[in-house]
C-alpha cells in the first residue's frame, strides 16, 4: 500500500495504543440552522457537524468525538453532546454580539457557518471543517481546519509522528518549491510580489493524509500571505514522500 511510506513512522506508536480490534467509526450528522437578532446583527448560524455515532463503543472513538466537539464549536473542557455544544456556542455568540453592540449602527446581515466532513483513510480518521463567517468589518473570514486521528489510539497525528527532523527539512523545502511552481516564480522575492509573507512559509499542522499515500497542506488567508490570495493548498504526492524517507 502506498500509505506505508507515510505511516512507517507511527507503526510502533499505533501498536502500543492498539486494542485487539480497531473499532471503525459509524458517521452521522448533527445539523443546526438558526437565525436571530444579536445587537445590530441579523445573525444566521449554520452548523453541520460530522459525528461518530458509535463513539461509546471504544475509548479511542470517544476521545476523537470529544476532541472534535471542542474544536468544531470552539469550546474548552466541554463534557456534553454535539447538540448541547451547538446550543452553548450559539448562546455565547449572542452574548458576545450583544456586549459589542454599536447602538448607532444600522442592522446588517451576518453569518457563522461551519461544515465538517469525516473520511476514513486506512486506520486514520481525517476530519475537515470548512468555515465562513462575517460579523462586521471590511470582509469576512473563511478557510479550512483539518485534523488526522489514529483510529486505534484515539490521538491526533502530527507531522512529527510521520516524519523525522531531516525529512521535515526536505518537506519544508518541497513546500516552498511547490509554491514557486504554482505561482510561476523562482524565489521568495517573487512570492512576496504576489502578496506572500515568505518568512511565514513553512509546513503546517493543518494537513490531511490522502488515500493515495500523500498529504495536502491547507493555508488559510493570512497564514502565509495576504487576504486577497485566499486559501492555498499544497499537495505532496506519495512518490515525493517516499523520496524524502529514503
Amino acid at each position: 500500500m502506498r500509505l506505508k511510506y507515510l505511516f512507517a513512522g507511527v507503526v510502533a506508536i499505533g501498536a502500543a495504543a492498539c486494542t485487539p480490534k480497531t473499532v471503525m467509526p459509524e458517521l452521522g450528522r448533527v445539523v443546526v440552522d438558526t437565525t436571530f437578532r444579536a445587537g445590530p446583527m441579523n445573525l444566521a448560524v449554520q452548523y453541520d457537524f460530522a459525528s461518530i455515532l458509535n463513539a461509546a463503543d471504544a475509548p479511542a472513538l470517544e476521545a476523537i468525538e470529544q476532541a472534535n466537539i471542542e474544536s468544531f464549536f470552539g469550546l474548552e473542557a466541554f463534557a456534553g453532546s454535539a447538540r448541547e455544544a451547538a446550543r452553548h456556542s450559539i448562546d455565547r455568540l449572542a452574548a458576545q454580539a450583544a456586549a459589542a453592540a454599536d447602538i448607532d449602527r444600522a442592522p446588517f446581515d451576518a453569518h457563522v457557518t461551519a461544515v465538517a466532513e469525516a473520511t476514513v483513510v486506512d486506520t486514520v480518521l481525517v476530519y475537515s471543517v470548512s468555515f465562513s463567517e462575517y460579523t462586521g468589518g471590511a470582509h469576512g473570514m473563511h478557510g479550512q481546519h483539518v485534523r488526522n486521528y489514529s483510529l486505534p489510539g484515539g490521538y491526533r497525528l502530527e507531522l512529527c509522528d510521520l516524519f523525522d527532523e531531516m525529512q521535515m527539512q526536505g518537506l519544508r523545502q518541497l513546500v516552498r518549491e511547490k509554491l514557486y511552481a504554482q505561482f510561476g516564480v523562482s524565489s521568495d522575492e517573487g512570492l512576496a510580489e504576489q502578496g506572500f509573507f515568505p518568512e511565514y512559509i513553512d509546513t503546517t499542522e493543518n494537513f490531511a493524509v490522502t488515500p493515495e499515500g500523500g498529504i495536502v497542506f491547507y493555508y488559510n488567508p493570512y497564514d502565509i500571505g495576504c487576504y486577497a490570495l485566499g486559501s492555498i493548498d499544497v499537495a505532496v504526492g506519495a512518490a515525493e514522500i517516499a523520496a524524502l524517507k529514503r
